[in-house]
């Protein structure tokens, strides 16, 4: 007897991640969960340098213990950088962050679809209900690269698109 096939679910970081590529300005090559490196194999820039990126963690928060809700705090930084520069671009890494703190209050574009689809694998649609700002935006200076570092907290709750429970 073959053993059943587990639901698949979205993640935090995923459902996270993605709600920010949505973002305008924003494409899903420049959100992750790991700040990938600011170089190629061949020595040239990596692609993100010039748009910046965006780093997710859940850092808290929870399940709603009665319902099939996501309540997740995420742990949001924005990175900017400039190869070869001492001097950190903070103005690249403060308009990620300000294009993030702007659509947690676009209440009409929060609950948007969200298609996810990650190392091949499409999950199930999800949208978030509500997003907002957990602590303001504030610089991180501990950074031994020179790379300009905005962190902030990200409460969200979001849901799986036409769930069914067992």
């Amino acid at each position: 007897m073959a053993t059943p096939a587990l639901p698949l679910d979205g993640t935090d970081e995923l459902v996270c991640a993605q709600w920010i590529a949505t973002i305008p300005g924003f494409t899903p090559a420049m959100v992750g969960t790991t700040l990938p490196p600011d170089v190629n194999a061949d020595g040239s820039p990596a692609p993100w340098v010039s748009t910046g990126f965006v780093t997710v963690a859940v850092v808290g928060g929870g399940p709603d213990p009665q319902l099939p809700v996501n309540r997740p705090v995420m742990q949001i930084d924005c990175w900017a950088t400039v190869p070869g520069s001492n001097k950190p671009p903070w103005n690249q890494a403060s308009a990620l962050a300000g294009a993030i703190r702007r659509a947690t209050w676009d209440r009409r574009a929060i609950a948007r679809p969200l298609r996810i689809t990650a190392n091949g694998i499409v999950y199930p649609t999800a949208a978030v209900q509500t997003a907002y700002l957990a602590t303001a935006f504030r610089r991180l200076y501990d950074d031994q690269g020179d790379y300009a570092r905005h962190q902030a907290d990200l409460a969200l709750s979001w849901v799986t698109v036409n769930d069914r429970l067992y």
